[in-house]
């Protein structure tokens, strides 16, 4: 594929963010609420640092997240004295995600250069991704972080460049990531595992101590809010986590982006599962145990939230069936499955799983938090041949994938547009 091909087909993807724009576009539900609620924090820093954080900090639900997202939109805003292009800027900023997406892919598995950048295009087709560069939420640039972090991190694990830069480049662009959603600070941990074995003693102290600088305004600020706003009643208010009732969630969600990837390679699968009944029995001996003490024994152990939960627990309301049934149901599939793409590095693809269900200890959880999320985390991060076999598929892959994903970003238009939630 030409240069010049690659550089339309990106560039009538970045229209279609444009025409949502003029359309509206609200493929995520609850985005245009969040706009509505949130820009006047961005108007509000606009006029000046401290009416802004006096608006932010007045209010409980907002101090849960980072103000600076909405500190940095107040300076394009404040240049361009109007909501639609500072719009504008964001979604042209935000229409990178897809090319960090498609760089990580290229490092990762050096194959065919057009397979890859043809599936990197599949991010403009989240619903989420969509909803957050047309009504101005924190999510993508957050994402544009975390990916930089994946590309560099890649550099030195799957290129094996040892360059200290490489290393300091992946933290900082953590941080930056932290700087807008916090709650990614957990990946440093595995970050800083795989640098520990990998960097001398002396190169990792200057890391960890360059990771602490970078840190400091961070931990300025969260000390001053729990000393002045109760901020840590306010968390718990907000987070009651229970790690049973968020696996069984997430585990789901994850099922949901899998789907496709399984019936490709739905041969493979079935003789892995064949092979490995053990592990399987394992985890349907989580499966009961978990259904049986949340279903008839400590009947307040597991309790969803009335919103989110994803398309599973949609379903399940939907058609009136026990949530903790379905979704203990599809979480065993999720294991089942992601063993399947684990198998050959169990023990650091695991801990990535934990990891990533960590991330998340709130009582609502909603499938924006995974999409694009999803693609960066398991394509970039997961260690798996059988991803790379998958996209050497080439077209067998990109045609059922792209027909499944565009399927799902249409539904969600109907599905909003009918006023659901």
């Amino acid at each position: 594929m030409s240069s010049f091909k690659r550089f339309a087909i990106y560039s009538l993807s970045f229209f279609s963010l444009l025409l949502g724009l003029a359309l509206g576009e609200n493929s995520s539900g609850g985005a245009r609420i969040d706009f509505e609620y949130l820009f006047p924090y961005v108007e509000g820093f606009s006029l000046s640092f401290k009416n802004g954080m006096e608006s932010y900090t007045s209010n409980t639900a907002s101090i849960i997240h980072s103000p600076i997202f909405y500190i940095l939109m107040s300076f394009i805003y404040k240049l361009t004295d109007s909501t639609i292009p500072t719009i504008i800027f964001y979604i042209f900023l935000c229409s990178f995600l897809p090319l960090i997406f498609f760089f990580i892919l290229r490092d990762k598995f050096r194959i065919n250069k057009d397979v890859l950048f043809i599936f990197s295009l599949i991010i403009f087709l989240s619903p989420y991704f969509r909803s957050s560069a047309i009504w101005l939420l924190g999510d993508n640039l957050s994402l544009i972080f975390f990916g930089l972090s994946i590309f560099y991190f890649n550099k030195v694990n799957e290129l094996n460049n040892d360059n200290f830069k490489n290393y300091f480049l992946c933290l900082f662009f953590l941080i930056l990531c932290c700087y807008i959603r916090y709650y990614y600070c957990l990946f440093s941990l595995y970050y800083l595992y795989f640098f520990y074995k990998n960097l001398q003693k002396k190169y990792f102290l200057l890391l960890v101590t360059s990771l602490l600088i970078l840190t400091f305004p961070a931990i300025f600020y969260f000390y001053l809010i729990f000393l002045n706003y109760d901020f840590g009643t306010t968390v718990t208010n907000y987070s009651q986590f229970n790690i049973y009732r968020n696996s069984l969630i997430i585990l789901s969600i994850l099922l949901f982006y899998l789907i496709p990837f399984c019936i490709l390679q739905k041969n493979l699968l079935l003789e892995h599962i064949k092979n490995n009944k053990k592990v399987i029995l394992i985890f349907l001996i989580l499966y009961l145990i978990i259904f049986f003490i949340g279903q008839f024994f400590f009947t307040n152990l597991i309790n969803f939230s009335s919103r989110g939960g994803g398309v599973f627990m949609k379903i399940a309301n939907l058609n009136n069936t026990n949530p903790l049934l379905f979704l203990s149901s599809t979480s065993f599939v999720s294991l089942i499955v992601l063993d399947f793409f684990f198998k050959e590095k169990r023990f650091e693809n695991y801990s990535l799983l934990i990891i990533l269900i960590l991330t998340f200890p709130i009582y609502t959880i909603y499938q924006k938090y995974f999409d694009p999320l999803f693609f960066l985390f398991f394509f970039g991060l997961v260690k798996s041949s059988e991803l790379k076999n998958i996209l050497l598929k080439g077209k067998n892959f990109l045609i059922p994938t792209f027909i499944y994903f565009s399927f799902f970003y249409f539904f969600s238009l109907i599905y909003y547009s009918k006023g659901f939630n």
